[in-house]
């Protein structure tokens, strides 16, 4: 079976959607298929099987709760930044999260809560989000590690989740990330995935609001196949400012809506082997404008299969229009390799070709700008408390830089609970 090398590696990206003997999940862990991502909590919990202290465990059993805990620092180092600009950034994370289960193993009637809260901090004057972007640094149109920032204290889950029509389908409410049912496929994550933004949610062509926001998302299989994703949230909220959510969501109803359609092998191989496309629409004058105050919307496509029980190759791409995404364009073509040397080993290789918005051209004076960019990473499990991802990346013609290319070299670390 081609999950097989996943246990481990994406055992977060999972849970509730691969009741394979290989994988070692339960029958109630199958009943709670989800639409979740590899970020998603319950999926990140899943991830580290090995055996838990006994009052852990105490607490999944009579408690229903489980809970992880972890620390995460990404650096980069690049070659040729843009004249004036910095070339390193190093930032931490911290994150704290977990579920609690009303009803017990049984999944009964009254759902589950989920929580995340997180503080980022940089150890350099920039982070890593802010070393690619524009002058500061490397004059690239994009982002690198933009979940490694400067933060601060965040709440980037809080929200009630229901199964329905015997775990066919998920609702859930709250305090959502988005990028936990958008644009998902198996290597989107910044934490174990590709760290470039162009090869994760949404390559670059839409425009996503903040990780933490009111919202409700909805996902049903509507056979053995097909499936819809669909959410509405709060397009001006803010994870560092969660309380603020409910005045801008019902004063200000600026909302970030999606629809997806998708087609898997079977719903336990529902982030493997998948087909989907993805409809987005953001709503102006929200502080993810570029230039102006308009809105913006587009569509992205998805496909990935395993060719054989290791590669996975994948191609995505997106269109969009309007001032809220950083391409017009982008089109990425890819492979992940699972199991590579360990079992639990994995390693990344992908390649994006980004047109730039338009706004963002007009604004610094750039003409027709396209980029190209590449990214290798391989990560490694070291044991049951540590993994460690070196990584490259390749810019050719970023966007705002006085450099025809530069080397982008990282190294991204993880001790967890």
């Amino acid at each position: 079976m081609p999950i097989r090398y996943l246990n481990g590696i994406l055992r977060s990206s999972y849970k509730a959607l691969c009741p394979l003997p290989i994988i070692a999940l339960s029958a109630n862990a199958l009943a709670e298929a989800n639409f979740g991502s590899p970020d998603a909590v319950e999926n990140t919990i899943q991830e580290n099987t090995r055996p838990k202290q006994s009052w852990r465990e105490s607490l999944a059993s009579e408690k229903n709760l489980t809970f992880g805990l972890d620390y995460q620092v990404l650096a980069l180092s690049a070659s040729d930044p843009t004249q004036g600009g910095e070339d390193s950034a190093t930032s931490g994370v911290a994150r704290f999260y977990g579920t609690w289960n009303f009803n017990g193993a049984d999944q009964s009637d009254f759902g589950s809560v989920t929580w995340k809260v997180e503080h980022r901090h940089a150890y350099t004057d920039l982070s890593p989000k802010e070393l690619s972007f524009l002058g500061d640094g490397l004059g690239y149109a994009g982002m690198i590690g933009p979940a490694y920032s400067d933060q601060g204290a965040r709440l980037t889950n809080l929200y009630w989740k229901k199964k329905v029509s015997n775990g066919q389908g998920t609702l859930m409410m709250g305090y959502l990330d988005t990028t936990d049912y958008v644009d998902v496929y198996a290597l989107a994550s910044p934490w174990n995935g590709f760290v470039n933004l162009a090869f994760s949610t949404g390559g670059g062509t839409i425009g996503l609001p903040d990780d933490g926001i009111l919202g409700a998302a909805f996902g049903h299989m509507l056979n053995e196949n097909f499936y819809v994703v669909t959410g509405i949230a709060d397009g001006k909220g803010k994870s560092d400012e969660p309380l603020e959510g409910f005045d801008t969501l019902f004063s200000d109803g600026k909302l970030f809506t999606t629809f997806e359609l998708g087609w898997t092998a079977s719903q336990e191989q529902i982030y493997t082997d998948n087909i989907h496309i993805t409809a987005w629409h953001l709503d102006g004058g929200t502080q993810h404008n570029l230039t102006n105050s308009d809105g913006g919307q587009g569509v992205n496509f998805s496909a990935s299969y395993f060719a054989n029980t290791q590669l996975m190759p994948f191609i995505r791409g997106g269109l969009s229009e309007g001032d809220v995404a950083l391409y017009d364009k982008s089109l990425t073509v890819g492979i992940g390799y699972f199991g590579l040397a360990r079992e639990k080993n994995n390693l990344g290789f992908a390649v994006n070709w980004s047109e730039v918005n338009d706004n963002l051209e007009n604004a610094y004076g750039v003409d027709d700008s396209t980029q190209f960019t590449s990214e290798l990473y391989y990560n490694m499990h070291i044991n049951d408390f540590f993994q460690i991802t070196p990584d490259i990346q390749y810019l050719k013609d970023p966007a705002f830089s006085s450099e025809p290319s530069s080397w982008v070299f990282g190294l991204r670390a993880r001790l967890y609970l």
